[in-house]
């Protein structure tokens, strides 16, 4: 799979990480988080707490790893012993926010969203104290946490809203500034594109990729001013995905429908750069695909159903590929070649 050396199998990996010093590796399953050393690639420990993991980062030392749930409770490990330091759950006043998150240079302190008075905010929070800072003023349906810009020091949300009667959805960029330097934060205006499935920022060449519907992407730059170019993946010798079902019900003109209605969409669910910019991995339900970014044509295709997280480790060692029921840990033999 990928032409790529498998170092290891894993179970389900709705997603996987590895410390910043490469030591471990910990990946999300359902009910847990397992770790594993990477020089035996044994397992180190599971991680039972807390139930329904979905997001996890180290922090910068690598001495404490902080893991969120699908509810929003967090749990906090000292990762010498993997002992349980402290949890954190939604307050009186405010209700943690399903999703990513990030993490500021103040102990026990992250960057995340709260609902609060009914409203979806970017907040601060410190989950050793339990006061938070609201930073932002939005009106919307949902804000999601992207990444950090390193151009220019921010932490990049998208914040999704309806417009109209029938309320179509649409979205906008939010910028926000590290609260312990100034608290602040934009609306990116006159975007010239209003809907995406995924966007990312690519560090090396200071771009910005945006994902859309059928198989479309726009790459804008750095200050997200100017359209540098509009591909479409179809143009690449990507095809749709046939989906397949049960000839047995052709017959039946109902159940085809429905399966059909199910399962007509290919659908994107997960971008991310090479550390060192030559590539572009782009995950579907159906598929992970890596693009060289030059031109954005395929390098390698795998059809890997419940697909759900496919990335470059942070230095371009390893190839992580997390789905539904299981996870795969390459050897990159791509790093440092240049298309």
């Amino acid at each position: 799979m990928f032409q790529m050396n498998l170092i290891k199998n894993l179970k389900t990996s709705y997603g996987i990480v590895l410390s910043n010093d490469k030591k471990l590796l910990c990946h999300i399953m359902g009910g847990k988080t397992v770790i594993f050393d990477t020089k035996t690639w044994e397992k180190v420990i599971e991680l039972k707490k807390p139930n329904n993991p979905s997001h996890l980062h180290f922090s910068q030392k690598d001495e404490v790893l902080y893991i969120k749930n699908t509810v929003g409770t967090f749990c906090v490990y000292d990762t010498k012993d993997f002992q349980l330091v402290k949890t954190f759950k939604s307050g009186k006043s405010f209700q943690i926010v399903e999703g990513n998150f990030a993490l500021l240079e103040n102990p026990f302190t992250i960057l995340d969203v709260l609902k609060i008075n009914n409203q979806k905010q970017v907040c601060s929070l410190n989950i050793e104290t339990g006061n938070y800072q609201i930073l932002t003023e939005l009106e919307g349906t949902h804000i999601e946490f992207n990444q950090f810009i390193p151009y220019d020091n921010s932490y990049l949300f998208t914040l999704s809203y309806l417009v109209g009667v029938k309320g179509y959805l649409r979205y906008k960029l939010i910028k926000v500034v590290d609260p312990s330097v100034k608290p602040s934060y934009s609306i990116v205006e006159n975007l010239g594109i209003t809907n995406w499935d995924l966007v990312c920022y690519e560090p090396v060449h200071q771009v910005y990729i945006f994902v859309h519907e059928d198989y479309k992407l726009t790459i804008m730059d750095a200050n997200l001013k100017n359209i540098l170019r509009k591909e479409h993946l179809l143009d690449k010798g990507i095809k749709k995905i046939n989906k397949k079902f049960a000839l047995e019900i052709e017959d039946d003109f109902y159940e085809l429908q429905k399966i059909l209605d199910e399962n007509e969409n290919e659908y994107f669910v997960h971008i991310a750069p090479s550390y060192d910019g030559n590539y572009i991995v782009l995950t579907s339900s159906d598929r992970v695909f890596i693009l060289g970014f030059e031109d954005l044509t395929p390098i390698q295709i795998a059809e890997l159903e419940y697909a759900c997280f496919a990335e470059f480790s942070k230095d371009d060692t390893y190839f992580l590929v997390g789905t539904w029921t299981k996870g795969f840990v390459f050897e990159n033999n791509l790093k440092g070649l240049k298309l």
